[in-house]
């Protein structure tokens, strides 16, 4: 601010004050109001009502919802990127990747011998099957119970 400006604005103050005093500040302290026109204490709503009928105010966008955003958008770069090290020889990428992206795949499903089945029964004779093969050793247990699931659930649409 320049000098001029300054001096013009104590001008316009001193005016001010000579006019006399604000008519929305009082000189003198208000009254208490008597006991019976005071306010209640404690409730001022009528009970039952809330004191914010329309509630909170919803979040426009919680902070989960951006971060989940925020990581599913970078999701493919990153994973790109996680490969082009690990192929440019970085051990530590190389571990990472084999761990989280492309895990080893434990109990891998032998399916291709399966039979075609066409009604109830057969499917009932394969479960069996499943379950002499489990014992025996010829498969896991875990592919045993793949196995299962997957006759029941085949079952359950016929």
């Amino acid at each position: 601010m320049t000098v001029e400006c300054e001096v013009a604005i104590a001008l316009e103050q001193r005016e001010r004050l000579q006019e006399g005093p604000l008519p929305d500040r009082p000189l003198e302290p208000q009254p208490a109001p008597p006991a019976d026109q005071a306010p209640p204490r404690g409730r001022p709503w009528v009970k039952g009502q809330s004191g914010n009928p329309a509630g909170r105010p919803p979040l426009i966008h919680p902070p989960a919802a951006v971060a989940e955003y925020v990581i599913a958008r970078k999701t493919i770069p990153l994973a790109k990127k996680l490969r082009d090290l690990a192929l440019a020889g970085d051990r530590s990428m190389l571990r990472l990747w084999f761990q989280h992206v492309a895990p080893s795949r434990r109990g891998t499903p032998h399916w291709l011998a399966l039979p075609l089945v066409e009604d109830r029964a057969e499917l009932r004779a394969l479960r069996e099957a499943v379950a002499e093969a489990a014992a025996k050793g010829a498969i896991t247990t875990a592919q045993a119970d793949a196995l299962v699931r997957i006759v029941n659930t085949v079952m359950a649409m016929m």
